[in-house]
């Protein structure tokens, strides 16, 4: 068999293995339910679908009784892929750079399951030791990348120790996961490694 035969029969394995996974559900159904999950979640929230032109986000302490309904949702990427709520914008005297080490906190939930009225078990690293640590802007070191880049997206516009709700569509998410085709809520604070 040719090396090109058998890279061909590889794909084809793999796209026959991903479209019987997940209880015989297509690629294309699984994406269906993603953007179901998406457009419920945000059904009922304030969504801005620019980023603000002077970078000023409406932050929770902007908001009266810190009302976390009352602080939008701003789409990040032209796709809609990745929706921020700043819970604090973080020190903006003190901004992130490219190849700055940040170390993050986060729980995130299963969007599909919490928009079918299940109550997910937030998964995460909030355990103040332990925290993982991107590469600000790194797109092929492995430490960074096998979390995606959707992760990344609140660092261009934010300051160190900011804290952020931030929905983050499978194709921007965890690499690992990206055939899942699972939408994930984060609540993640980023801080500069020191």
């Amino acid at each position: 068999m040719s090396k090109l035969a058998r890279i061909l029969f590889v794909f084809l394995t793999g796209i026959t293995l991903l479209s019987s996974c997940n209880n015989g559900k297509s690629y294309a159904d699984l994406l269906k339910e993603e953007d179901n999950a998406v457009k419920a979640f945000l059904a009922d929230k304030i969504v801005i679908n620019e980023i603000p032109a002077d970078s000023v986000f409406v932050t929770l302490q902007d908001v009266p009784d810190n009302d976390t309904l009352a602080v939008p949702y701003y789409r990040l990427d032209s796709d809609g892929n990745v929706y921020m709520q700043v819970l604090d914008a973080g020190d903006m005297n003190n901004r992130f750079e490219k190849g700055n080490d940040v170390n993050i906190r986060f729980v995130r939930y299963d969007l599909k399951a919490l928009m079918n009225g299940e109550n997910p078990e937030p998964v995460g690293n909030t355990n103040p030791a332990d925290y993982i640590t991107i590469r600000f802007g790194e797109t092929t070191l492995p430490s960074t990348t096998q979390y995606g880049t959707g992760l990344q997206y609140p660092m261009y516009f934010l300051g160190d120790e900011c804290k952020v709700n931030l929905l983050v569509r499978a194709k921007l998410g965890f690499t690992s996961e990206t055939a899942t085709v699972m939408p994930y809520l984060y609540r993640i604070q980023y801080n500069k490694s020191k």
